[in-house]
């Protein structure tokens, strides 16, 4: 797939990824394996799945996370990166390539503007990688499940959110009320960019990031109910994205298989 190769080039553009002797465990939290009930159906003969273990960062990447980034990359700087790797709007709202500002450009906020291909290269650059989508979406379920969260709380919650996401006014990250598992803002502050996030609508090796309407994908929602819409429809805007995309609403954060971490 070209997105591979792309993705590959990126890679170059960190000239000596440095990984972390072991991931601080202060960062990421352990998310037990266990069985997975997919809430939208990418296979029809497998609603199922059995996930590994894995770690997640606690909070989204800040502004000053990224910063910290850049300043050891120069090449992802926005000045620098190049074209095939974002749009025109990467970092738009930093003041500077290499500065930050207040408001949503102020240290502790949540990194958007950022494309996959950027993502992607940070979270290398600390040892680890991009969640995959079931992984996200694992995490996701487990906490709302601790939680206790009824289906109509967490549709209202998520409708309300997608209605008024706030891109204007974001709050700090990591100081949303951490759930069970101990990670913050799965939902609530931006959407986050995932390893495998263009991977809804597919023929063989052939993706299609546009054409595939609500309609379309509805037809993979087992369930019909408010809850299965609300997490359809975060499904359905990753289709939306293509990995040059930045916006003020999706950032990330990074996930870490076991050996990786202290």
């Amino acid at each position: 797939m070209r997105t591979t190769r792309l993705a590959s080039l990126s890679t170059a553009l960190i000239v000596c990824i440095s990984s972390q002797a072991g991931i601080s465990s202060d960062r990421a939290v352990r998310i037990d394996g266990g069985t997975f009930i997919q809430p939208v159906l990418l296979d029809e003969n497998q609603r199922t799945l059995e996930m590994e273990s894995f770690y997640l960062d606690r909070a989204q990447v800040s502004n000053s996370d990224f910063l910290d980034f850049i300043q050891q990359y120069p090449n992802w700087r926005r000045d620098q990166a190049p074209g095939l790797f974002r749009d025109a709007d990467y970092l738009k709202h930093w003041p500077e390539p290499d500065a930050l500002g207040d408001g949503v450009a102020g240290a502790d906020r949540p990194l958007t503007r950022v494309s996959w291909y950027a993502a992607r290269a940070y979270c290398q650059a600390q040892g680890g990688r991009l969640p995959s989508m079931d992984e996200w979406e694992y995490a996701s379920a487990r906490q709302r499940t601790l939680t206790g969260q009824s289906d109509d709380d967490y549709a209202d919650a998520l409708f309300a959110w997608y209605s008024n996401p706030g891109a204007e006014t974001l709050a700090a990250v990591g100081q949303g009320e951490a759930g069970p598992l101990g990670v913050h803002d799965l939902h609530g502050l931006v959407l986050e960019w995932v390893e495998d996030f263009e991977l809804l609508l597919t023929m063989g090796d052939q993706t299609d990031l546009l054409n595939g309407s609500c309609g379309d994908t509805a037809r993979m929602m087992p369930e019909f109910d408010a809850a299965h819409y609300a997490t359809f429809l975060r499904y359905q805007s990753r289709s939306n994205y293509s990995p040059r995309t930045t916006t003020t609403t999706l950032g990330f954060r990074c996930a870490y298989d076991p050996e990786d971490m202290k």
